[in-house]
């Protein structure tokens, strides 16, 4: 292995030394990352990686006096202890504030005392008093100014403070430290100015996702000062998990201060040297418990009533005639009234109503021409709650199938938008409406209908099904070869959660009712599980003595079981001792094997806790994001020196709505998606890949599964998807063997995405390839029969009748000739639909580098794999992920492209009218309709899409751009969502490693 740089002799940490042996990816780090940065390093490794140590020698090989920022005390004398280590004297390192130090450790707490409200709204306020001034206000007028505009026009000025703190937060790393001090408390000023005069060069940021709006500026304002003073102001950011897009301003905030990462150390890598223990992830599905599935059932019922209730009545059924049947803006003239036929004519009766005009194909045209989601919605609609409506006749079933809960919302929100929030009349309605969706989590606003806190959503999320099948992994854990040795944690999202509605259990959900049933199971009791939050302690009644004592011992402080309790649990009481002290005691209890059960919520068994002996993570959360699941996961990779061959099983608890019940609801299948989008593990095909996305916790049997369960096919039912993947679940032993531990790897990510084999026919439409070569293919054999019968008259006498043969046989012949090769070229394309999937691809890459969007791609990186019934497309280089989402959006259904590819037969889309065009669907002759949408990176401009266009004819085959305009656009739009699915609908996209 690489030493690392050695320092400057002469700097602060110039003597700091290392005598042990880096670890590889270490090493690459010091060798990839020059010293002497002007600006920012950014390292993102997962938790057990060395960081700490990494940190401490990038900073070492700079020299410069260092400041460590910590999120935690912690991890803050984690840093300490091991500074300690290198450093020739113990008095180099230091966690005092009030003592700078050659390296100071501190939380980011210490530093982090602001005025009262949000920094950044202060600083933006400030920053308005100083345009006033500049416009020629003194001072004190322009504070009374912004003071009276608070008062009399509050929305006014809060619109003035957003916009220019969203202005601050785009630069607020380049903002002068004498304008952030304006909004610090003086004592974090006066801190700050302590650790400036110290001559601090260097500031390690460790967890540096957590930069919150304080603790940005702290360091924007550190990092300044330093560089005001002559100082580089070098930040070196470490962190486990980059932050999420979603996280809102912590990603803004980070983003600001460190920019692009400059080297990743992904987790496996760390596994595959031995430095963490390999994993493998699970899913666990249940369904809810019939109390939960009872109001789950009444749930779906009483929205569909409600919806139907509104829009069922005169104003609704109105509604839905006048949006199915618009008015003609050019209506033809009336006809001229012949006066004879008038006066023969018996008169009307004034009080009859005049006749209803027949419901009017053409009017369904502009309607669907106008607005095609929310016309076909309607016709739904229509057809559900009134069948035998006249205009029912014209709807073609085809495309107004199936009224789900979502056309329901749909026409709902238009409908109370314009019908009736305009009319003043329809006040009491609209309350009406506005309260009742409101019980079913629906806010209904003036710029629409949007979600809120769904009651189904928080059931299934929360549902005791959950806690339940807890029980059960664990019953399966401890069943297995290794069952002597779990040692599990169960996480949690809240001691108990506030939310009732729909949770229908005795206890709330969360961490005290998942204790109670693992407490009250004969089998997981044996387990001692303890329960352990900010201020509770739960021990099981028969061991709460002993283990008040052993923690007694721990802690150095009196720990007593608390009098009065009954039944299987006792609460134990700590007065005086710190949530910290407790669990770091409670982690030793289970590393000594006198505890192998916790049960907890996050904010105290997430992120900063570690416990090597733990192998077995049970997580009953909601979290997804990038930093939160990863950070989750790493609690159970630490290595045990107790169990060297450790493998760490991972469980994600899915619940999933019955395939009988009607209720469409993929929130827990979507959260199970975005969780394993930020996680790479072992395939749970058992293929020795290492993949990120879905694919590491359930096989593509499983998922073909699971999409059969959502898709609410009959045959599918929950019971057999969890059969399926506890079936699946394979020893630990194998796991370990699958990591190839202290084999070589090759650092690498690369996007693959799935496609159906059978699927390349909307790639390579023979008929077409025939149709589009028998023109010249006829040429051909006309100019060839008519030059061999020319020849043949002008060297031998011939019949004219013998002439005519012989220039038709020729003819025919040559025409054959012309037109069987572009057959059998195209015919060995769908015979080997690699080739075809992969020039898909590579077109798709020379496209998006001429129009200047990636830089041009190595094509030996873009790599077709056949699996069966499907293909694998695997893209490596810089730009994978442009190519890869690209293609994904190529090979999904269309939603709403500008250009359509066309590769099917060329008498597709030769009508005008959508009507007549869904219609044809069902012709025998456009089942072969095939088109792909242009991906919309390339369809801003039309040269780009022909581009495209060019290089897909280049590589693919023939092909047609369409630029959907009209009535005709649609029609094709409508024929286009039909094409068979080219992705795998399983999991059409990950990542792999390695």
């Amino acid at each position: 292995m690489a030493e690392p740089t050695a320092p400057l002799e002469d700097a602060p940490l110039g003597d700091w030394r290392f005598t042990g042996t880096l670890r590889t990816y270490q090493a690459q780090v010091l060798e990839r990352l020059a010293p002497g940065s002007e600006s920012e390093l950014h390292i993102v490794a997962p938790p057990g990686s060395g960081k700490t140590l990494l940190g401490l020698l990038l900073a070492a090989r700079e020299g410069g006096r260092t400041l460590v920022l910590a999120p935690n005390t912690t991890i803050r004398e984690q840093w300490a202890r091991t500074a300690a280590g290198l450093a020739p004297d113990a008095a180099a390192v230091s966690t005092d504030p009030l003592r700078i130090a050659d390296l100071t450790a501190l939380t980011y707490q210490a530093l982090s005392v602001t005025g009262d409200g949000s920094p950044f709204e202060a600083l933006a306020r400030a920053r308005w008093a100083d345009e006033l001034v500049e416009s020629g206000r003194t001072q004190a007028a322009a504070e009374t100014w912004l003071a009276a505009l608070a008062v009399d026009n509050p929305a006014q000025y809060r619109t003035g403070l957003r916009g220019r703190v969203k202005r601050i937060r785009r630069r607020f790393a380049r903002e002068r430290p004498q304008a952030i001090a304006r909004v610090l408390h003086p004592n974090a000023v006066s801190l700050l100015e302590r650790i400036v005069d110290a001559g601090v060069d260097t500031i390690v940021l460790d967890e540096c996702h957590h930069l919150l709006d304080h603790w940005a500026l702290v360091v924007a304002y550190l990092v300044g000062a330093i560089r005001e003073r002559g100082g580089r102001g070098l930040v070196i950011g470490l962190t486990a998990t980059l932050p999420d897009v979603a996280d809102g301003t912590e990603f803004d905030n980070y983003t600001q201060l460190l920019g692009e990462v400059d080297f990743e150390v992904p987790t496996p890598a760390v596994v595959k040297e031995g430095h963490l223990a390999p994993y493998r992830d699970h899913v666990w599905f249940t369904e809810p418990v019939p109390a939960e599935a009872a109001f789950i059932r009444r749930h779906g019922e009483q929205l569909d009533a409600l919806l139907a209730q509104v829009l069922s009545t005169p104003d609704g059924i109105r509604y839905l005639e006048e949006r199915l049947q618009p008015a003609d803006p050019d209506p033809p003239e009336p006809p001229v009234a012949d006066p004879a036929a008038a006066e023969q004519a018996p008169a009307a009766d004034p009080f009859d109503d005049p006749p209803a005009a027949p419901p009017s194909p053409a009017a369904l045209e502009r309607a669907l021409a106008d607005d095609l989601p929310l016309t076909r919605s309607c016709g739904v609609v229509l057809r559900a709650l009134a069948p035998q409506h006249p205009i029912c006749a014209i709807l073609p079933p085809v495309l107004f199938e199936r009224c789900t809960t979502d056309d329901l919302l749909t026409v709902l929100a238009r409908f109370t938008l314009t019908t009736l929030l305009p009319d003043p009349g329809a006040k009491h309605q609209w309350r009406y409406v506005k309260k009742a969706l409101a019980d079913f989590g629906l806010l209904l606003t003036d710029r629409g209908l949007r979600r809120g806190r769904d009651p189904v959503e928080t059931t299934l999320a929360f549902s005791e099904a959950k806690d339940r099948a807890a029980v059960d992994i664990l019953r399966l854990e401890l069943g297995g070869a290794d069952g002597a040795r779990i040692k599990a944690v169960i996480v949690t999202d809240f001691v108990e959660h506030g939310n009732s509605r729909g949770l229908v259990g005795e206890t709330a959900a969360g961490a005290l009712r998942a204790y109670d049933f693992v407490v009250n199971d004969p089998l997981t009791a044996a387990l001692s599980p303890v329960l352990l939050t900010a201020d509770r302690i739960r021990v099981p009644a028969a061991r709460a003595e002993e283990l008040a004592a052993a923690l007694m011992a721990r802690v150095g402080s009196a720990v007593q079981v608390r009098p009065g309790g009954v039944g299987p649990w006792r609460e134990l009481d700590a007065p005086g001792v710190g949530a910290g002290s407790i669990v770091a005691a409670v982690s030793a209890l289970m590393s000594a094997g006198s505890v192998r059960l916790l049960v907890g919520t996050r904010g105290l068994l997430g992120e900063g806790w570690d416990c090597p002996a733990v192998n077995t993570l049970i997580d009953l959360t909601t979290v997804t994001t990038s930093t939160g699941a990863p950070q989750l996961r790493g609690r159970t990779l630490r290595l045990d020196p107790a169990w060297p061959e450790k493998v760490a099983h991972n469980w994600s608890v899915s619940c999933l709505i019955p395939a009988e019940v009607a209720l469409d609801d993929a929130t827990e299948q979507r959260r199970l998606t975005r969780r394993h989008g930020h996680l790479l593990g072992l395939s749970a095909d058992d293929d020795g890949r290492i993949v990120r996305g879905l694919g590491n916790a359930l096989s593509h049997a499983a998922r073909q599964a699971l999409h059969r369960v959502l898709g609410k096919d009959p045959e599918a039912s929950v019971g057999a998807l969890g059969e399926l993947v506890r079936a699946e679940v394979l020893p630990r032993s194998e796991t370990r063997a699958a990591w190839r531990i202290g084999e070589s790897y090759v650092a690498e990510e690369r996007e693959a995405l799935a496609v159906r084999r059978a699927s390349v026919s909307a790639l390579v439409p023979t008929t077409r390839a025939v149709r589009s070569a028998l023109p010249w293919a006829m040429l051909l054999g006309m100019a060839g029969s008519a030059g061999v019968t020319a020849l043949v008259a002008s060297a031998v006498p011939i019949a004219p009748a013998a002439g005519v043969g012989i220039a038709v046989t020729v003819g025919t012949a040559l025409s054959l000739s012309g037109a069987v090769g572009p057959l059998v070229r195209e015919r060995r394309r769908r015979r080997e639909p690699a080739t075809s999937f992969r020039g898909a691809a590579v077109a798709l890459a020379r496209a998006l580098a001429e129009s200047g969007r990636i830089r041009p791609l190595d094509e030996a990186a873009i790599v077709v794999r056949d699996e069966g019934d499907r293909m694998r497309i695997e893209l490596a280089g810089p730009d994978q992920r442009v190519v890869a989402d690209a293609a994904e959006e190529l090979f999904a259904p269309p939603s709403a492209p500008r250009f359509l590819l066309r590769t099917d037969r060329e008498d597709v889309g030769g009508r005008a009218s959508l009507l007549g065009m869904v219609a044809a669907m069902r012709h025998e002759g456009l089942r072969g309709a095939a088109f792909l949408a242009v991906p919309r990176v390339l369809a801003r401009r039309r040269s780009d899409a022909e581009a495209f266009l060019r290089h897909w004819r280049e590589n693919v085959g023939a092909a047609e751009l369409i630029e959907l305009k009209g009535e005709e656009g649609l029609a094709l739009l409508a024929l286009a969502r039909r094409t068979p699915r080219v992705l795998d609908a399983a999991e059409p996209r990950t990542t792999l490693w390695g």
